[in-house]
Order: structure tokens, then C-alpha cells, then sequence
């Protein structure tokens, strides 16, 4: 495929750069940070404009904070500028250029696909393969940190493969290379020990706090040319495209049919567990190949003793004729908690959630979703 070329030039439009304010200003938190950029909301967009024409926009530092919910968690913030020039890159150079070239069943964050969609093919998948009355074995692999081991001039390459505008790819090189700086992991320190102080003066069972202490730990740190910001828009689409190669290798070199990827996390279905084990030796290849490692929760499962994917637990009957679904119990765990919150504190997003959640447990093969709603 033809590089494209010529890419730049639409997000120096003005047209553009509003219409993602408008997108960003519906999302953003920090409603105060809005009002203040909207009080002269003609004069920014104009200013970023001026310095992206000139080549000359530098992103600022990132708010970094720290979460949990439903686990502990990085969250890397952007001011509004950032956020703007962000969507731009993403919308009107990645998406065109990237989206193209993916898999149907690589599905995670993309438009009309996402985990609805990923649930659709492990259906139609398990019932095509139910044809056979045999033992469906499910490959699951999971890559090690990914976000955090994505490698900068590897990813550099691959965008280099589709995009040949020199303006583009140096938009691009710059936001890959924010997390090149020492504050980041300055910063992710500095949070990590603050929150160890409080849970240690929480008055819990210490088993409990051992694990929280434990998740705080396992916070990675950014090593240099090494990772995506977290949360940004465009290292969303960097990371569906990052292994989108490791996806072509497995549907058309290997030739397993029944395959998704929901981000890191990649299935294969097969009734042939040799086939499966061969398979997962040159998949792993491939993946090492991109600098990254997959980790222990790597491992072929087989479909009647139950499978966990995407908050539910699959699992097939003895006849291999009939699906079973559950929602694993900490997703019940973790929605039970969120409707009480939100009812307590804010009952038009909790009737919002309410709805929203109803969809997704309905997808069960349980009634128990219907006591979760009278919460």
C-alpha cells in the first residue's frame, strides 16, 4: 500500500481544531480548565494553529494521578491544548492512514467494534466450532505491561510504513517521545509512597492492605523510549496498531480462523490443543520481536472448564452444543459499588449507568443481573 502523504494540513484548519474542542469539552473533568480556555476560546484555537503552522508546539507536562477503581492505576492527564492537538493527530492523520490496515477481530477502542463486537465473534466463533462435538481449547495470551514496554523507534517504524508526510511523522514522534522525561516516574513515585502512607493508617484487615500495598508496587515505571502515555487518544490507535502485524501473522501465515484482540489481550478458539500449543511457540516469536513479553497469565484453557474474557466467564456444556455465560464476581462486585456511589451522589449518571450496565449483564445466561438493577 501506497504511504500517504499530505496529512498535516488538515489539522492546521480551524474547522478542526473547534470541532475537537467541542468533542473534548463534553469529556473533560476539569470543568474550570474549559470555562477558562472558553472565555477566549477563538484566540487559543488561533495560537495553537499559529504554532502547529509553524512547527513550533511543544506539549506540556502531564497531571499524573493515581486511582482505584477498579484497581489501582496510572492516569496521565493533559491540559486542553494538548488534549486538542491530540484528537487532531488521532482523527486526521492516525485513523485515515492506520485503520485501514487492521484486522476485522482486532477490535478494542475502534469505532462500531469495541467489546460489543468482540462478544459478538466469541459467540459466532464458538459456535461455528461447536459443529465439530469436540473439546474447544482457548489459547488466551496477555502482553506484559503493554502500554508501558511499547517500544519508541519500533513504533516509529511501523508508522513510518503507512505515512510519509515528514510534518506528520514529527507530530507523531513528538507525542510518543513524552514519556522521555525524568517527572513522569518522579511523580508516579511521589504518588505511589503518599498513597502507602494512607492505606497503612487505614483500619483494615492487613491482609488487605498487604494487597494494596502489593498493587502499588506493581505500578510500572516509564524506562526511556520505552512506553505510550496513558490515556491519550493517540496512543490508543498506536496501540491497536502496534501488534496489528502479530494479527496478520496469526490470521493469514498460521491460518487460525477463530482469533480476537481486544488490546494486549488476544484469543484464539481451536478444537486442536497440539495445533494451539505449536502456534502460541511462533506467536510468542513474533511478539518478542516488537520488544515486548507475554506474561504468566498466558496459557491454553479449555472451553468446558470456563474462560474468563472481557468481564464474563465463558463455558460450554458436556455435549459441546450450548454457550454458558456468567459476569466474573468481582465485575458484579464492581458495578454493585458504582450504582451505590452514584445513586448516593449522582442519580441522573446513576440512571444513565443503571441502563448501560442492564445491557451488558443481560448478555448472562443468569437472572441475577435483575437483582443488581433494583439497587
Amino acid at each position: 500500500m501506497k504511504r500517504k502523504n499530505h496529512l498535516y494540513k488538515e489539522i492546521l484548519k480551524t474547522e478542526h481544531a473547534l470541532e475537537m474542542y467541542n468533542t473534548i469539552k463534553h469529556n473533560c473533568k476539569n470543568k474550570k480548565e474549559v470555562y477558562r480556555f472558553s472565555l477566549n476560546l477563538n484566540q487559543n484555537i488561533q495560537e495553537i494553529i499559529k504554532k502547529l503552522e509553524t512547527l513550533n508546539y511543544k506539549f506540556d507536562k502531564y497531571r499524573i494521578f493515581i486511582i482505584n477503581e477498579p484497581k489501582y492505576r496510572l492516569i496521565m492527564s493533559e491540559k486542553i491544548e494538548d488534549k486538542i492537538v491530540n484528537h487532531l493527530v488521532a482523527k486526521y492523520i492516525l485513523l485515515p492512514t492506520l485503520d485501514s490496515s487492521l484486522i476485522d477481530s482486532n477490535v478494542a477502542t475502534r469505532y462500531e467494534k469495541g467489546s460489543a463486537h468482540a462478544f459478538k465473534l466469541f459467540l459466532k466463533y464458538s459456535n461455528r466450532l461447536f459443529r465439530e462435538k469436540k473439546e474447544i481449547y482457548i489459547l488466551k495470551i496477555d502482553i506484559s505491561k503493554y502500554f508501558y514496554n511499547i517500544d519508541h523507534e519500533i513504533c516509529k517504524m511501523l508508522v513510518r510504513k503507512k505515512i510519509k508526510d515528514k510534518y506528520a511523522l514529527k507530530i507523531i514522534d513528538d507525542i510518543i517521545d513524552t514519556t522521555n522525561y525524568a517527572y513522569i516516574n518522579n511523580e508516579v513515585k511521589r504518588l505511589v509512597t503518599k498513597e502507602k502512607r494512607r492505606v497503612n493508617n487505614l483500619n483494615i484487615a492487613e491482609n488487605s492492605k498487604k494487597h494494596k500495598i502489593e498493587t502499588l508496587d506493581s505500578i510500572p515505571m516509564y524506562y526511556n523510549k520505552k512506553g505510550l502515555p496513558i490515556g491519550n487518544m493517540t496512543s490508543q490507535i498506536l496501540a491497536v496498531y502496534y501488534l496489528s502485524e502479530v494479527d496478520h501473522y496469526i490470521k493469514e501465515k498460521l491460518k487460525f480462523k477463530n482469533y480476537i484482540r481486544y488490546m494486549d489481550d488476544l484469543i484464539i478458539m481451536d478444537t486442536d490443543k497440539d495445533r494451539l500449543k505449536e502456534g502460541y511457540i511462533k506467536i510468542k516469536e513474533k511478539i518478542e520481536s516488537l520488544k515486548l513479553k507475554t506474561n504468566k497469565k498466558s496459557n491454553l484453557y479449555r472451553l468446558s472448564n470456563g474462560v474468563s474474557f472481557l468481564g464474563y466467564t465463558f463455558k460450554n456444556n458436556k455435549k459441546f452444543t450450548k454457550l454458558y455465560i456468567r459476569y466474573n464476581a468481582q465485575t458484579a462486585k464492581r458495578i454493585k459499588r458504582r450504582l451505590k456511589n452514584l445513586k448516593r451522589f449522582d442519580y441522573e449518571k446513576y440512571e444513565k449507568s443503571k441502563s448501560s450496565y442492564k445491557g451488558y449483564l443481560q448478555k448472562c445466561n443468569t437472572s441475577l443481573y435483575q437483582k443488581m438493577m433494583e439497587l
